[in-house]
């Protein structure tokens, strides 16, 4: 088993109001999660819902929050100018003072998203090609570097994001993606990496993710990177690859089988009685965590599992949160 450090955050996807999606997160701040995760969509597909954007949405909840650690897994190139992008996570890292993750990645090519807005369809292989330029330009624009770039996606002449973020060099890079491609980028960029476990069952999945730990670790050793210095994560809740929720046991089960594939960061997704269908499935089967789950027995298990005890259970967050 992988004796490092493991940290247990958040997914909260913003298909919920406001109102809740802001309790949520105070509620999850309460508990000492690391960091607290947006998904982002333009249009959400078919029987899906609606979405609130993920930007707009973190530069509030960094307004009203004042210790938990907030992003996006992933944001999504293809909806954004990479230095469009910057400017936002640099914008959102000093509104929180300096506690913004910013989760990257390839992104999804949904049908409406090209229809709605005439984006290009491109192969995943351009699309990864298009992250590497986008992770680029980035990467440069939060250290502070003036960014001069005539690749084949975009065009920059001398762009600089002003202010800069809080955050030296930068805010952390988190990357999402399971292709060799994307693993490839990730090893030269990334400061943690992020796997969704799409495979159907929790033994293709576990494998799966040690195999991509594996090729992650051989990308960063061709690079001479040290392999340790990327973080190693997983997102849960959206495959039938396991129902950690459904008991203590179940939950130690699985964090432990995952950490032996070399897993040190679990991204659970978090969900309540207001998560609309379809997603409300996956909270009724043990997929998603609630407040209940947390309380019965998971927030003693993380505590347990990190050898501390911040992860605590705390008065109503009408008496414990500050209103903004």
């Amino acid at each position: 088993m992988d004796q490092r450090t493991v940290q247990f955050d958040m997914f909260s996807w913003q298909v919920v109001p406001w109102s809740v999606m802001r309790d949520d997160v105070r509620y999850l701040e309460q508990l000492d999660i690391g960091t607290v995760w947006l998904g982002d969509a333009y249009l959400m597909p078919a029987g899906w819902g609606s979405v609130l954007d993920a930007w707009t949405t973190l530069g509030a909840l960094a307004a009203c929050t004042e210790r938990v650690r907030l992003g996006t897994l992933i944001s999504n190139i293809s909806l954004r100018h990479p230095a469009m992008l910057a400017k936002q996570a640099a914008t959102v890292d000093r509104i929180s003072g300096g506690r913004l993750d910013l989760g990257i990645g390839a992104g999804t090519d949904l049908p409406e998203d090209r229809a709605a807005l005439g984006l290009p369809a491109l192969t995943p292989g351009a699309r990864v090609d298009r992250l590497a330029e986008a992770v680029a330009v980035i990467d440069g624009l939060l250290r502070g570097q003036q960014v001069t770039l005539h690749g084949e996606h975009y065009r920059l002449d001398g762009a600089r994001v002003e202010p800069a973020p809080v955050q030296r060099p930068r805010p952390p890079l988190v990357m999402g993606g399971n292709g060799k491609r994307a693993l490839r980028v990730a090893a030269e960029y990334a400061d943690a990496w992020v796997s969704d476990a799409p495979e159907p069952t929790l033994e293709e999945a576990i494998e799966a993710t040690r195999e991509r730990n594996r090729l992650l670790d051989d990308y960063c050793e061709g690079l001479r990177r040290d392999p340790a210095t990327v973080e190693r994560g997983c997102i849960f809740g959206w495959s039938p690859a396991g129902s950690p929720f459904t008991s203590r046991d179940a939950f130690g089960d699985f964090v432990g089988r995952y950490r032996e594939a070399g897993v040190q960061r679990f991204v659970f997704s978090f969900g309540s009685t207001a998560t609309p269908p379809p997603y409300d499935a996956w909270v009724t089967a043990g997929r998603w965590a609630t407040r209940e789950t947390l309380e019965a027995f998971a927030i003693e298990a993380m505590a347990e599992l990190q050898g501390v005890a911040n992860l605590t259970a705390t008065p109503p967050l009408t008496s414990a949160v500050k209103e903004h």
